[in-house]
């Protein structure tokens, strides 16, 4: 094969490829999954997951101690349980993102993939 040839088949590969990545850049925006202010929305879907059970624990705590008064110290005990249930939630609303990611990714690739066999039946 001459480096003609070569040259050329490394530019229809590349060629493919940013076309394929702008192709998934622009599916991305029409459903709504790419920007700053989406991630900034992730942040605070965290936040709030994990800040929500420590301040109703820590109440929760407060409200114990004041009601029953014992060696243990409730608000203390509560905050740590709150902050473990928080960690927890923001766990799992973590990988249920991560796995639409995944999986939208995957359709997106097999849409390439057809793309390209047919672009490839019809040269």
């Amino acid at each position: 094969m001459s480096e003609q040839q070569s040259g050329d088949r490394k530019q229809d590969e590349f060629r493919q490829t940013v076309g394929s990545k702008e192709q998934r850049r622009i599916r991305a925006e029409q459903t709504g999954t790419v920007g700053t202010w989406s991630a900034f929305g992730a942040m605070g879907a965290v936040g709030w997951l994990v800040a929500l059970p420590v301040v109703l624990g820590s109440l929760l705590g407060a409200w114990l101690d004041y009601r029953w008064p014992a060696e243990i110290n409730w608000t203390m005990t509560m905050l740590g349980t709150g902050l473990a249930v928080g960690c927890l939630l923001a766990g799992i609303w973590m990988n249920r993102e991560k796995n639409k990611i995944i999986k939208e990714r995957e359709k997106w690739e097999q849409c390439d993939v057809e793309e390209k066999s047919k672009n490839n039946d019809h040269q």
